[in-house]
């Protein structure tokens, strides 16, 4: 063994370490061969360069260099190094290293070291990513300015940034902490959800604060990542359900709080009503903290935590009044739904936009599809219309309509009121049950979708939830909206978006949905200033072609009235020469509905539009004078 290997292992015997020869020998042989990625007088050199840079360009906060050194035959074969030099602060090394894994890149060499200057400290750090093909190469020589400019950035060590660092130190700490309690109580084969790069444990933690994670104990952060993914699973897989979670808990610092986690689909679940029934259960609550989240599928997740008028949680009596007020909330929220189908034409008409909807989606992906639809409720029943499109590539079955009624009618609540035997759409066949679930029977409403879910797929096998499919659509829709209206309040966006007739709004260009957001944020200003029992506004809708042009395809109408007017008959008859999408939400105190509008299949002509304002002023008149006798 030579000299450097004697001294080598007289080192290893300050660690208590005897290895043997050849073990030796093939681990330093290892070693080594690491180190060669880039030789010490390569990474001497550029330190040398660094530091020559650095006295010439005292202005500059920092110097990086690139340099690409050959470790093979081929052009392919090398290993590209970045050097980077700055006054030294405790995040330079880690600050440089995450650049290069946020562009996409493992490191293959890394290299830091601190120099003692006049004034402070030089901090050095050195980071080789090894090249060996012609497909890397090609992509390290596009990402190299990038990551130079995100060094640049970087590197610039700030009492801010170090603060900031010494706060992602603390909750990587207790991160790693909850991950642990999480492996020990989580033995489900999908944990890799929830604690993998892209789980749910990851997205908890980048959105809270240090403080707010401190004061909470590692058992029930853990319990809420959990909750998190298991509500969105399940909404995932049963659709139109709503999950709720109430417990209290114990905060570190400021006692015991009262924590509700609640998911269901967006359009269903606003945050205000969430607060809103607390409010009305629990009068003069404190708020804690609320945290929402949206899935790119649609889900939305609420945590809200809060304390009594007294600064107490809830008692276990308080809590289960609080569930059943949540109960009422959703079941409301459906019959509201049904209330307003029937109030422009009934399911039928409401069938009429959707089928084809179904139908395009069975025959492109050759895959059932199945609709849950609320036609009725009430606090005794819900009445269900369930559409279900099979592709003409899957074969119905002899007796499939007896064989699904009888697995539904298996559950001792589910009434089958009448079936509409298969009909032939296109290349599927349509069949719509009616069914009634009583209510008596059942203790928590929100089992009902996944009981039929679970009961139609033992009798058709397969499907996809159309619901689902619409809630993706829908997340994906209110992203584009929300960028088309930069400047606008997002919840406000979100709310608007929402009050939008369901199926228009998935077909409908971005920008005619924007349209309809500007028109009622343009009402609710004029709510406020105009006094008049019915507001009215219209203007074209369309979209804007590649060449900057505006290409009208509607006419969209705002109609405002007071709530207690019922006016909602009347303008439907104003309406009817007419084809139109209806959509209606209540705000200020009035009923607000939008109105797109189209004659032929074309925006209204502006004959047809002063016609139109003049039965609405007229009906204006009519009820104002109605209203003053």
């Amino acid at each position: 063994m030579d000299i450097y290997n004697k001294n080598l292992e007289a080192a290893l015997k300050r660690y208590n370490l005897s290895i043997k020869e050849p073990t030796l020998q093939t681990f330093f042989k290892e070693i080594l061969s690491s180190e060669n990625i880039l030789p010490d007088f390569e990474q001497q050199a550029l330190m040398l360069k660094l530091i020559s840079n650095w006295k010439l360009r005292k202005d500059e906060k920092i110097i990086a260099e690139i340099v690409d050194i050959k470790t093979g035959d081929s052009e392919n074969n090398l290993v590209t190094i970045f050097g980077v030099l700055s006054v030294d602060w405790p995040g330079l090394f880690d600050a440089c290293t995450g650049v290069i894994h946020e562009v996409g890149w493992n490191i293959s060499f890394v290299k830091g070291l601190s120099l003692p200057g006049q004034h402070e400290n030089i901090g050095i750090v050195l980071i080789g990513i090894a090249i060996s093909d012609k497909e890397t190469l090609d992509k390290i020589k596009k990402d190299k300015n990038l990551i130079i400019s995100k060094i640049n950035q970087a590197a610039v060590g700030t009492k801010a940034k170090t603060y900031l660092l010494s706060e992602e130190f603390r909750k990587l700490e207790i991160y790693s902490q909850v991950i642990g309690h999480i492996e020990k109580i989580y033995k489900k084969d999908d944990i890799d959800k929830i604690i993998g790069l892209n789980g749910e444990a990851v997205k908890y933690f980048a959105a809270r604060s240090r403080d707010y994670i401190e004061n909470r104990k590692i058992e029930d952060i853990a319990r809420q990542i959990i909750l998190n993914y298991e509500f969105v699973s399940s909404i995932d897989k049963t659709g139109d359900t709503i999950k709720l979670d109430i417990s209290n808990f114990q905060t570190k610092a400021e006692g015991t709080f009262t924590g509700i986690t609640v998911a269901g689909p967006s359009h269903l679940l606003h945050l205000e009503d969430c607060l809103k029934t607390i409010e009305y259960t629990i009068p003069n609550f404190s708020l804690k903290h609320n945290r929402e989240f949206t899935t790119t599928h649609g889900v939305s997740v609420f945590r809200i935590e809060f304390v009594d008028s007294a600064g107490n949680a809830l008692s276990e009596l308080e809590q289960n009044r609080l569930k059943q007020a949540f109960s009422k909330l959703v079941l409301t929220k459906k019959r509201d739904r049904a209330q307003w189908i029937e109030s422009i034409g009934g399911f039928e008409q409401y069938a009429r936009a959707i089928i084809p909807l179904l139908v395009r989606e069975a025959e492109q992906s050759a895959t059932t599809q199945v609709y849950q639809s609320v036609s009725q409720a009430t606090d005794i029943f819900i009445d269900f219309k369930i559409i279900v499109v099979i592709p003409s590539n899957q074969s119905l079955g002899a007796g499939i309509i007896s064989k699904t009624v009888n697995k539904l009618e298996e559950v001792p609540s589910f009434h089958i009121h009448s079936v509409k035997p298969p009909k032939k759409f296109g290349n599927t066949r349509v069949f719509i049950i009616d069914m009634r679930v009583h209510l008596t029977a059942i203790e928590n409403t929100e089992t009902i979708y996944e009981t039929i879910r679970e009961k139609l797929q033992q009798s058709i096998g397969n499907f996809r939830d159309f619901d689902a499919g619409m809630r993706t659509l829908d997340s994906a829709k209110l992203r584009a909206v929300r960028e088309k209206l930069k400047g606008v309040n997002k919840n406000i966006i979100r709310e608007l978006y929402y009050s939008i007739e369901d199926f228009y709004r998935i077909s409908a260009s971005g920008d005619e949905i924007a349209d309809h957001i500007k028109i009622i944020l343009e009402m609710l200003d004029i709510i406020n200033q105009d006094p008049r029992l019915i507001l009215r506004i219209i203007h074209k809708t369309g979209t804007i072609s590649p060449s900057g042009d505006f290409i009208p395809s509607a006419t969209l109408l705002c109609i405002a009235y007071k709530h207690q007017l019922y006016l909602l008959k009347y303008i439907i008859d104003l309406l009817e020469p007419y084809e139109t999408t209806l959509s209606r939400l209540e705000k200020s105190g009035r009923d607000i509905l939008i109105c797109r509008l189209t004659k032929n299949d074309k925006p209204l002509s502006e004959h047809d539009e002063r016609v139109l304002i003049k039965k609405i002023d007229k009906l204006e008149k009519e009820i104002t004078k109605k209203n003053s006798t």
